[in-house]
């Protein structure tokens, strides 16, 4: 299968070694510094069990030319979304699909709104970080793709890339209901960004303070009410797990827009949370739990 994957950081990089590794004709669309770096040093994944050692395919955007691609995977942040958008288009044809794997949701009006239902819903699970020798370092064994349709047209081409993708050395689920998984995973990471960088540490220490498993439950529920407010119809038994994954005092979590904002890194805290309280606004919904994240959050980025 021929596949673009639009960045080679630690999951755009992880996911297409892990393609390519199985056969998959892949190339990588990257910046030039990136592009160069990865020409000289080639990519190298260190699994949870083994280790990769690719000499990637490169693209940069003076380069794309090509609209034969089956499967375009986006793997960017989101501030860079809007010019990915543009940078993609000589790639998309009308047997392409697009597979975004960014966090939050406005993301997919924003491709919708270019190119319509070549768009997929999807999302990825993994913990990876990029080392300081550029490696790609998998921390945990969870690495997973959960993709789908978001119009009933598009369900005979999902079950057909899913099956034209059996194999991978990672989870890959078709899914029935994409759209409610998008919002799951946005209520988790959502609250747990929030609560971590607004508290400046890990789930674990919060809960080990007074009051802290009441400060994780009021935001998760704030959450919880823009996102229902916004189409999103809870399935309790998976609430109840997530909130019952956030209160574990055995195990410290922190999301990636955490250690983004504590490294100073560009950070997702407008798709993340500033998207959030913009709808809050909307609907008049009262979340001062979350308001003041963001405005820590704007406050060390120098108002996003």
């Amino acid at each position: 299968m021929k596949i673009l994957v639009v960045g080679a950081g630690a999951t755009g990089g992880y996911f297409g070694a892990r393609l390519a590794q199985a056969g998959h004709e892949v190339a990588f669309l990257v910046r030039e510094g990136r592009a160069q770096q990865l020409a000289d040093e080639g990519l190298v994944v260190k699994g949870f069990h083994d280790t990769v050692h690719l000499t990637p395919t490169l693209l940069t955007a003076e380069t794309l030319t090509d609209n034969a691609w089956q499967l375009i995977i986006l793997a960017v942040k989101h501030p860079h979304l809007a010019q990915v958008i543009e940078q993609i288009r000589p790639a998309v044809s009308d047997k392409t699909y697009i597979l975004p794997l960014l966090n939050g949701m406005d993301h997919i009006a924003a491709l919708q709104h270019q190119y319509g239902d070549r768009v997929l819903g999807g999302l990825c699970q993994i913990y990876a970080t990029l080392n300081a020798k550029n490696e790609i370092e998998q921390v945990t064994s969870l690495h997973r793709i959960s993709f789908g349709a978001l119009f009933p047209a598009q369900q005979k081409g999902v079950m057909a890339l899913a099956q034209q993708l059996e194999g991978v050395a990672f989870t890959l689920q078709a899914s029935d209901d994409i759209t409610s998984e998008m919002w799951e995973k946005y209520l988790f990471l959502s609250t747990l960004g929030a609560v971590t960088c607004l508290a400046r540490a890990d789930t674990q220490r919060i809960l080990s303070t007074s009051g802290g498993a009441q400060y994780i439950e009021t935001l998760f529920t704030e959450v919880l009410g823009v996102i229902t407010a916004a189409g999103y119809q809870p399935r309790s038994k998976v609430i109840n797990q997530l909130l019952k994954t956030l209160l574990n005092t055995e195990t410290p979590l922190v999301s990636s827009l955490y250690r983004d904002v504590m490294a100073g890194n560009v950070s997702e805290s407008r798709a993340i949370v500033g998207a959030l309280v913009e709808r809050a606004d909307v609907t008049q919904q009262s979340i001062p739990v979350l308001q003041a994240c963001w405005v820590q959050l704007q406050l060390l980025n120098g108002r996003e």
